[in-house]
């Protein structure tokens, strides 16, 4: 993020197993370092501050991570539109990780976001449109 990559790619998406490695938890840390850094001594060739390329430049997935403390943490670090229901196979099982969301007591528009939009809209899958009504029964 500090080396002006995404400054020079600015569409570039990456994508960040078990909900993000640490990085959203330790983003405010690192922020706060930075901004604090005397003028001329910061080490970053990047334009914007880290949390900008976090919430425009990254994704990040459930992968193994079915913990709904740190998840509705991650969500609420990076936003809902950039997180992404994954399962980690063959290091965990998809029936652990599907009963795990499925039981969370979410919206269902945010199940149908992390579960499927928000993976149709990365990856241009071109899904057929699901009413959140149709997907009261998604994630439940």
């Amino acid at each position: 993020m500090l080396s002006g990559l995404f400054d020079r790619y600015p569409t570039l998406q990456v994508i960040l197993g078990h909900l993000g490695e640490g990085l959203p938890f330790m983003l405010p840390r690192m922020q706060h370092r930075i901004d604090e850094q005397r003028e001329g001594q910061k080490g970053s060739k990047a334009k914007r501050r880290p949390s900008y390329y976090f919430a425009n430049n990254f994704y990040i997935t459930t992968s193994g991570h079915f913990h709904t403390k740190p998840f509705l943490e991650a969500i609420e670090q990076i936003g809902v539109e950039r997180v992404l229901f994954s399962v980690d196979y063959p290091y965990e099982q998809m029936d652990m990780g599907a009963r795990w969301f499925d039981d969370m007591r979410l919206a269902n528009e945010t199940k149908l976001r992390v579960g499927r939009t928000n993976a149709d809209r990365l990856f241009s899958l071109n899904l057929a449109t699901l009413s959140e009504d149709a997907a009261s029964g998604f994630g439940s």
